[in-house]
């Protein structure tokens, strides 16, 4: 909800939650309730933009030797749709009454904005740096010398990933590595495509000729994503198996099946693009072996890229609705934990926002 001195205005969505594909029609109303007085306006328009948000760094001396690191936040827009909810009719524009002229009371326009396909999906909260944020905003546009009144609500966006069109993501793969004391792992996944609520299933193979204490195999999936010039990897979950803790045999062959979490995952994708300049995403999944031996220097392990999809179900996500009810656009969750975190924190929301 905002609040412009005596104006309020309400987005109201025409669906329980705030997210949507790409391909979709965002609809909804904006009502405006003038507690006191009336307003003028140009025009009044409701508008969906996309862009990314990231930091970066530089040195700043104060002329006397000193210098410190300043933080400085990035917004590129890549994505920008207009709707007009009202301006003056044509027969008020040739009589020269340029303005429009609400009355105390309540008013509501419907609106209707599409989202195009090949977009970036949201990533991060929209307040945290970096981020793919989407969001709508009114503008009153009013006479120059008064300032403009917004109000913005924020949505959550995924492409379409559909995996069946990419056979290559639907067929088995093998990977393989050994350490310093000839342990030698050998593995097969089924798929290297997958959905959030569906299981990875492979088999594990290891020769052990020295019989070296094998203490455990962890098994983690990292989310890592870059936009614009900011890089992160986050731990999605990690599981140990629990057939392999403590052994010592020479041969051990391991039939596995671990369940993707069914939450909120943006999914694998690459987008390249911008407005006035460009804006860079690149969002993707490692499924990593972690082999921990006995011995100095003797762990090892495996990272094999797997393609994070949205389909090819109809419903990809289990109790996908109830999920997406239960998160806003705000709430788009980090999940597991950062290995690489700014030393800084982002500013509040107004100063980030205020040269948009």
């Amino acid at each position: 909800m905002g609040c412009g001195f005596s104006n309020i205005i309400v987005i109201n969505l025409n669906r329980n939650n705030s997210f949507y594909y790409t391909g979709e029609y965002v609809n909804g109303t904006v009502q405006l309730n003038i507690m006191d007085g009336k307003l003028e306006a140009n025009e009044i328009y409701i508008k969906l933009i996309g862009e990314i948000g990231y930091t970066t760094t530089r040195t700043v001396s104060d002329g006397r030797g000193n210098t410190h690191t300043q933080t400085q936040y990035h917004h590129v827009p890549f994505y920008f749709s207009k709707f007009t909810l009202a301006q003056p009719e044509v027969e008020q524009q040739q009589q020269q009454q340029q303005q429009l002229v609400y009355n105390e009371g309540q008013y509501s326009w419907p609106f209707q904005i599409l989202l195009t396909e090949h977009l970036p999906p949201t990533i991060n909260r929209p307040q945290s740096y970096p981020h793919v944020r989407y969001y709508l905003q009114v503008v009153i546009d009013k006479v120059w010398y008064k300032s403009n009144t917004r109000e913005t609500r924020y949505l959550s966006v995924f492409p379409h990933v559909n995996l069946l069109q990419n056979p290559q993501c639907l067929i088995s793969t093998t990977f393989g590595n050994k350490n310093r004391k000839d342990i030698i792992l050998k593995g097969i996944l089924n798929k290297l495509g997958m959905i959030p609520g569906e299981s990875i299933i492979g088999t594990l193979e290891i020769e052990n000729p020295r019989k070296v204490l094998i203490k455990c195999i962890n098994v983690i999936l990292l989310q890592n994503y870059q936009i614009g010039a900011n890089s992160r990897k986050f731990k999605i979950f990690e599981t140990t198996l629990p057939e392999i803790i403590n052994l010592k045999n020479e041969q051990i062959r391991e039939t596995f099946s671990i369940i993707i979490p069914p939450i909120v995952l943006p999914p694998s994708y690459n987008f390249h693009g911008g407005l006035q300049a460009v804006a860079n995403v690149h969002i993707h999944y490692l499924i990593k072996f972690a082999v921990i031996v006995e011995g100095i220097f003797a762990d090892f392990d495996i990272d094999i890229p797997i393609i994070l999809g949205t389909e090819p179900n109809a419903n990809p996500y289990p109790d996908q609705q109830q999920i997406f009810h239960s998160v806003t656009a705000a709430e788009v969750p980090n999940h597991g934990q950062t290995e690489f975190k700014d030393n800084d924190p982002p500013p509040d929301y107004e100063s980030a926002v205020r040269n948009m």
